[in-house]
């Protein structure tokens, strides 16, 4: 049986949860997001690469 101290209790609870970000207002071409219950931060675009988007008659024929 595995038996686990306090310290080893909160480092897997942090490195499994879910990032709950919050993500700064778009003043360019990036904004600074912090995840709300461990602090990480990571950088988000504030756009859309031609790449990202799908034109209708792509939507039909995936259909």
């Amino acid at each position: 049986m595995k038996t686990m101290d306090a310290t080893t209790a909160v480092l897997e609870k942090e490195t499994t949860h879910a990032h709950r970000w919050r993500i700064e207002e778009a003043r360019g071409p990036q904004s600074r997001g912090v995840c709300k219950i461990c602090g990480e931060e990571k950088l988000f675009k504030n756009w859309l690469e031609d790449s990202d988007f799908i034109t209708n008659e792509e939507h039909r024929q995936a259909a």
